[in-house]
């Protein structure tokens, strides 16, 4: 089958349509318009034996956002330029579109080449190799051809045939893109669409997900060069029959899902078209990358010799990665400006300091390879830690790549479950964390420890499991130690007072035998015929210690009774699928008073949710005697 896909490029009325149907034997103009008025106006497709699919495009200047459509998603190209007419305007545009698209690979072709004498067309080859001096066709060879009278076209096949599956498709990272390119009804079938499979491959009856939008779907049918398949890998052209209830507009993408990242910020590398006005901050511009084409504003970053580093602020949102080429077109009158390539679709932008870190990270990251590319921007979006998951969004790759490029950094990354920080980061959520420690000792000498939700209020937004990583290699390293009440620095312990300490095992006593119906601080004032004020001391002390669990204003539960009633909960909901208020209320010797915060503390910590009147397993039901 053929992996390969082939653009056709060059200026209106130069061959191009008819020299993808000599090649072929297809017609790729299928519009009704499109032969009556004897130009191609959208994109046609046809395939080259089992080798390539081609895509022919068109030519005039009204239709770059049609010719870029296809031009996005080809491996090769073939610039096609008509004998008798030499370079063009258009011929010039695309051969720039091409360049700033990434091609690599391609072939010159001089049509019509029976209408004009020896001495013109060795002129017109002469012209060509000097406009393509300096570009990725510059060592291409050039073929002379007549599409009407066949002449040279054999030699074209056969020389096609023999090099395209050399060619080396450019995505490699496997997850599932298709950007579409046309989109259409067929009578009995319903949705079908049309791209190229750039990466991953897919399958009958797989679920997709179509970006823009977030709408799914399930492939019903699958076709490639006409034919029935069961699976589509990279680099063929790709017919589906989509089931679903949502519309599907051209310029989406069929993925997985979260997959791929959308966006309406764009932080990329510009190049612009030589000869073209100096492209302005805020100036307003039009956005062609893949199949999409979307307005945005410019602004610009830092200029250089070479290149702009740009941001790009869209109305619509569009699907793109680190590494995608682009073209950006002036918004009216329509000209190519330039094009290049996405360096984040996350941007971090909050202020001058965000800004002046991006830039030195970008600096990093233009014509970085894809491993280096990934530690780039993980390190300066991780300063709280990043998703795993976020990054492969960011590069369109599987969490394998991404894992395997941060883990070849020989020890400069903490990979913890779905999470991944730089070590710089971690070091310095671990001197937060001591400096912190440090502060509370001295601020509260009474505690002899800290429960490790207190500790992530000293470095706030940081994931539970990272900041649960970074506790543990600090206890590893002997800087902090750890009890069953929490954690503390080495050698420090509760500084109480002797008096305060007798009151607080008297009140642990009253707590403890009032079992679920604890009494108020004001009943335990009257009780123990001590003041009110120490008892709240008392209260608060035993709370930072993780001695009694505080719901409420004024209800205090002895910790062991709390972890009692939370086993019985959890055993009653096992046995019954449910439990009531009042059933509660009977089984822990209390009253709604107090089992209903208690209740709502569970909710919370989703050991329980509740229905109706009724509470159920919660999404962590079953770990709930490791976060009490």
């Amino acid at each position: 089958m053929p992996h390969v896909i082939v653009g056709t490029a060059g200026h209106i009325d130069h061959g191009k349509s008819s020299l993808v149907r000599a090649l072929t034997g297809t017609d790729p103009d299928r519009l009704p318009e499109e032969k009556r008025r004897q130009i191609t106006i959208d994109l046609g497709f046809a395939f080259l034996n089992e080798v390539a699919a081609i895509i022919d495009v068109p030519g005039h200047e009204k239709f770059i956002h049609n010719m870029v459509a296809g031009a996005a998603t080809i491996d090769y190209a073939l610039l096609v330029i008509a004998a008798d007419d030499g370079i063009m305007p258009q011929t010039r545009e695309h051969l720039h579109i091409l360049r700033l698209l990434g091609l690599q690979n391609g072939a010159i072709v001089l049509t019509k080449c029976g209408i004009v004498q020896t001495d013109w067309l060795a002129l017109v080859a002469d012209q060509v190799k000097s406009e393509v001096c300096g570009t990725f066709l510059e060592d291409a060879p050039i073929f002379e051809v007549d599409s009407l009278q066949g002449t040279g076209i054999d030699a074209l096949r056969t020389f096609l045939v023999n090099e395209l599956p050399k060619v080396v498709r450019r995505r490699t990272r496997s997850v599932l893109r298709i950007p579409l390119d046309r989109v259409f009804t067929v009578h009995g079938h319903g949705t079908v669409v049309t791209g190229t499979v750039l990466s991953g491959e897919i399958t009958r009856d797989m679920r997709v997900q179509i970006l823009p939008g977030g709408a799914f779907a399930r492939v019903k049918q699958l076709q490639s060069n006409a034919r029935e398949r069961t699976r589509i890998e990279p680099g063929m052209r790709a017919a589906l029959n989509l089931v679903t209830d949502s519309e599907i507009l051209r310029g989406q993408t069929i993925t997985t899902e979260g997959s791929l990242a959308v966006t309406k910020r764009l932080v990329i590398s510009f190049r612009p078209v030589p000869g073209t006005p100096q492209i302005r901050d805020r100036q307003r511009v039009r956005l062609l990358i893949g199949t999409q084409e979307v307005m945005g504003r410019f602004r610009l970053l830092k200029r250089n010799s070479s290149f702009d580093l740009a941001l790009l602020l869209l109305d619509e949102e569009v699907v793109a990665s680190w590494g995608d080429c682009f073209i950006v077109r002036r918004y009216s009158p329509l000209e190519t400006l330039g094009g290049g390539e996405v360096l984040d679709v996350a941007p971090i932008l909050r202020g001058a300091r965000d800004k002046l870190g991006l830039l030195n990270m970008l600096g990093d990251t233009v014509q970085s390879d894809f491993e280096s590319g990934v530690r780039n921007w993980a390190y300066s979006h991780s300063f709280l830690g990043v998703r795993l998951q976020r990054i492969a969004q960011v590069f369109s790759a599987e969490l394998g790549f991404v894992k395997k490029a941060l883990e070849s950094a020989h020890g400069e990354w903490l990979l913890v479950e779905e999470y991944a920080a730089h070590r710089e980061h971690v070091n310095r959520w671990q001197k937060k964390i001591l400096d912190g420690m440090a502060r509370l000792h001295k601020e509260q000498s009474d505690v002899a420890s800290f429960p490790l939700l207190r500790l992530a209020q000293l470095v706030p937004g940081l994931p539970d499991s990272l900041l649960a990583s970074a506790v543990s290699e600090l206890v590893a390293r002997a800087q902090m130690e750890s009890n069953a009440s929490g954690f503390s620095l080495p050698g420090k312990s509760a500084n109480v007072d002797p008096k305060q300490a007798q009151l607080l095992e008297r009140v642990l006593v009253e707590l403890s035998v009032s079992k679920f119906a604890p009494p108020s601080a004001n009943v335990l004032s009257e009780k123990l015929n001590e003041r009110k004020s120490d008892v709240e001391r008392v209260l608060v002390l035993a709370t930072r210690q993780n001695l009694v669990v505080r719901l409420g204003v004024d209800i205090f539960f002895e910790r062991q009774v709390f972890a009692d009633a939370i086993a019985k909960t959890v055993s009653v909901i096992k046995s019954s699928g449910s439990a009531q208020v009042s059933e509660l209320s009977k089984i822990l010797n209390s009253s709604r008073k107090y089992v209903v915060p208690f209740l709502e503390y569970l909710d919370s910590k989703g050991i329980t949710e509740r229905q109706d009147n009724l509470r159920v397993e919660g999404r962590n039901f079953s770990n709930f005697d490791s976060i009490q």
